[in-house]
């Protein structure tokens, strides 16, 4: 198989600069940009800082790491690592973090009158809005023989869909020995006063159980997003990007592959539009484009100057894929997972002028927020035995 001309797999990085394997001279390494600190999971499995303008090589998935670009978000939750109680815990201590500080709350015994509640101004978001909470859970003891299956109570929503615990989803698992959680809720009337709660110590009845609970976050999103800690106030992270431009010399414009592996953020729909492109430079143009990535319905698509290889529905967009697009006058091919999912066989012009990578659109929009592997860019064609190997899980 051929060398690739542009390879990007996370392992260097410096403010700014998202290092490339290839070429070895520097001239394929990315520039990034976030402008807020922003956390990830590094190596050692503990939520650490990285400051303004620093990427994120994640490795919250076990492994070898990811390089993580997320949307911007707010976390309205106040004084995170806690919570913002309504009434201050009758009894509780502390333990070890997710982050490694002892700053993770244990409470000790079963009262309602412990818990989260947040506000939700009249007009502060629309009818049909989204919030997702979040939230780290450790249970440090239980009874033995004592099966422990609570977890936080999520009820008494005014004016948002009711959901009880059950509805809650895992995300990720043993950050520092905590499991982090998610419940999604919807708001009813945009016109009128939205509250929150959720009650901690559910199980905490059980016999002399304790459970510890760190990572407090609510998000105007219908998934949650990495940790935002906050203190007296909220806080925000704003969105990572990462582009290349003047790489003609590394892409050809008659032939080559735009390969990728990635996992997406989240499966819901109707979120948003996903791309990794080859442009002509900051045009954000189809027909001045090679392109793959996923749309808001969660398919893996590629197209070529305009015109649309069929497209895949995975079973789980957020596990890893591997994706390729051939792009030939007349013979592009989109492969997933070691297997062609389409083909143009009409007419596909291949843009000329070829000179920019980019995780997004060309023009800033669409932005590739995912986990990725492995990016690469290759200067002349595969053949489908090539693309087959390369895509195969």
């Amino acid at each position: 198989m051929a060398t690739p001309s542009i390879a990007m797999i996370p392992s260097g990085y410096k403010a700014e600069k998202v290092y490339s394997v290839l070429p070895t001279n520097g001239d394929g390494d990315l520039t990034f940009d976030r402008n807020s600190s922003a956390r990830r999971v590094n190596k050692s499995g503990l939520i650490e800082e990285m400051a303004t303008d620093v990427p994120r090589l994640d490795y919250s998935d076990g492994g070898c790491p990811s390089l993580l670009l997320e949307p911007s978000s707010l976390n309205l939750v106040i004084g995170s690592a806690e919570g913002n109680y309504g009434n201050a815990p009758t009894s509780s201590t502390n333990t070890i973090s997710p982050d490694g500080t002892n700053n993770a709350f244990i409470p000790l015994v079963d009262d309602l009158s412990n818990r989260y509640q947040e506000t939700i101004p009249a007009n502060t978001y629309s009818t049909g809005q989204k919030l997702t909470y979040s939230w780290y859970r450790k249970i440090i003891s239980t009874p033995t023989g004592i099966s422990v299956t609570g977890d936080l109570r999520i009820k008494s929503l005014v004016n948002l869909t009711e959901l009880e615990t059950s509805n809650a989803t895992q995300i990720e698992s043993n950050i520092n020995g905590f499991d982090r959680f998610q419940a999604v809720v919807e708001i009813i009337d945009g016109s009128i006063d939205s509250i929150f709660r959720a009650y901690f110590g559910d199980v905490v009845e059980v016999g002399n159980s304790s459970v510890g609970y760190f990572g407090h976050q609510l998000e105007a999103k219908s998934f949650a997003t990495s940790y935002i800690p906050t203190t007296s106030g909220t806080a925000s992270r704003s969105q990572d990007s990462a582009s290349k431009t003047g790489l003609s010399s590394y892409i050809s414009s008659t032939a080559g592959v735009l390969y990728a592996e990635f996992a997406a953020l989240t499966n819901e729909v109707g979120v948003f539009y996903k791309v990794l492109t080859l442009n002509v430079g900051t045009s954000g143009s189809l027909s001045n484009t090679i392109l793959l990535g996923i749309t808001n319905t969660n398919f893996i698509y590629a197209s070529v100057g305009g015109t649309f290889i069929t497209s895949v529905l995975p079973a789980d967009a957020t596990t890893f894929h591997k994706v390729a697009v051939k792009y030939e006058d007349n013979n592009s091919k989109l492969f997933v997972n070691g297997v062609q999912i389409g083909s143009t066989n009409t007419t596909a012009t291949v843009p000329s002028g070829l000179s920019r990578l980019g995780f997004d659109s060309g023009n800033g929009g669409s932005r590739f927020h995912v986990k990725a592997k492995d990016v690469r860019v290759y200067n002349t064609s595969l053949t489908d035995l090539e693309l087959q190997t390369l895509t195969t899980i």
